[in-house]
C-alpha cells in the first residue's frame, strides 16, 4: 500500500492524529470517506474499534 499522509510518523508507524495504529480511511483519518477499505483494512478497524469499545455506524 502507498499513500502519503501528513499525520503518519514512520518513524513509530503511528498516526499522529489519532494517536495510535494508523489504519489508512478510519474513522477520523484525513481520508475517511474519500477511499474505499480493503476486506483487511475493514477487519483491522472493526477489530481497532471492538478493542476500544466503541460501535460500528
Amino acid at each position: 500500500m502507498t499513500f502519503a499522509c501528513i499525520n503518519y510518523d514512520a518513524n513509530d508507524d503511528c498516526c499522529r492524529k489519532l494517536g495510535g495504529e494508523c489504519i489508512p480511511g478510519r474513522r477520523g483519518c484525513v481520508l475517511d470517506g474519500q477511499v474505499t477499505l480493503s476486506d483487511e483494512l475493514r477487519r483491522r478497524v472493526d477489530e481497532l474499534e471492538k478493542k476500544q469499545g466503541k460501535s460500528k455506524d
